[in-house]
């Protein structure tokens, strides 16, 4: 069996249990946290995924707080991973944080795929890194992607809400969460340009606070080129609070190169009709001719 087949196999198995509490766990993670948030200062721990996997997190962050409880995050997108990462596939994991989604990745597209995870700022990147270190087929790149290579203007989150770092956008004004924020300088990089040295992806996440816009206007040629399946968060009140355009932009850019939309609900797909506006939610944007083409086998 391979890990693609057991990732497959414990996420059906999880699938009819999720609704179960697992209370020893969740008492477990809810102690953590609530000692990291008394003592004032992170605490990183080791919790298991659901495929068997220990990943390194730290806690009181919310993300981490939901891998502690459930063993994964983000139902839909873990799904959109499980049905269209092959063996042999290249990912480019946008907007890595600690690496969940690229350790999954990983397992999906075994020893003859890729996994390039992107995370510019230092404390998630040293997190990020560890985890890394756990599988063979991972690089870390310690840079942010944009339209363009070069510095980028960045705020970085304190430790709790650090899944929330994002470049600053045309519009943005410091808001009350802000308030603990750092302003920051990071290296940005063109995704076209990355391609061309280091080969063209299969499938890519692009989590990037609303700054999504810009990343895609960077691989625009890839996009072209090979069509990659392209996951994208999406979420009006995260751009207006960033400065970043609103989400429909998004939608709107890909169906111009010809992609098709589709959402999940109860871990299943469906096609997706557009909206003017969006709360919180994921999409997957897929090319006809990448739905179409043999499997991967790099």
């Amino acid at each position: 069996m391979t890990d693609r087949d057991e990732v497959k196999r414990r996420w059906l198995r999880q699938d009819e249990r999720r609704h179960i509490r697992n209370l020893p766990r969740w008492a477990k993670v809810r102690i953590e946290k609530k000692a990291a948030k008394w003592l004032g200062k992170a605490c990183k721990v080791s919790v298991p995924l659901f495929w068997g996997q220990e990943m390194s997190v730290v806690f009181p962050e919310f993300v981490s707080g939901r891998l502690g409880k459930f063993g994964y995050f983000e139902d839909d997108v873990t799904s959109m991973f499980i049905d269209c990462l092959d063996p042999g596939m290249t990912f480019y994991d946008v907007g890595s944080h600690y690496g969940y989604f690229s350790l999954l990745a990983s397992s999906l597209v075994g020893p003859k795929g890729q996994v390039f995870a992107f995370e510019p700022t230092a404390a998630s990147y040293e997190v990020l890194t560890e985890n890394a270190a756990r599988r063979d087929n991972i690089t870390c790149c310690k840079v942010a992607a944009y339209r363009e290579t070069g510095p980028l203007a960045f705020i970085e989150q304190p430790v709790g809400r650090s899944s929330l770092n994002f470049v600053i956008g045309e519009g943005y004004e410091p808001g009350p969460a802000d308030h603990m924020a750092r302003e920051t300088t990071v290296p940005a990089v063109k995704l076209d340009d990355f391609a061309y040295q280091h080969g063209e992806p299969d499938f890519i996440k692009i989590d990037t606070e609303g700054a999504e816009i810009p990343v895609l206007e960077g691989m625009i040629d890839t996009i072209h080129r090979c069509h990659p399946t392209i996951v994208l968060e999406m979420g009006d009140h995260v751009c207006s609070s960033t400065g970043n355009g609103l989400s429909r932009r998004n939608v709107d850019f890909l169906l111009g190169h010809g992609y098709e939309i589709f959402e999940y609900r109860d871990r299943d797909r469906h096609r997706h009709v557009p909206r003017d506006s969006y709360s919180y939610t994921n999409l997957l944007f897929r090319h006809p001719t990448r739905m179409t083409r043999p499997r991967s086998s790099k």
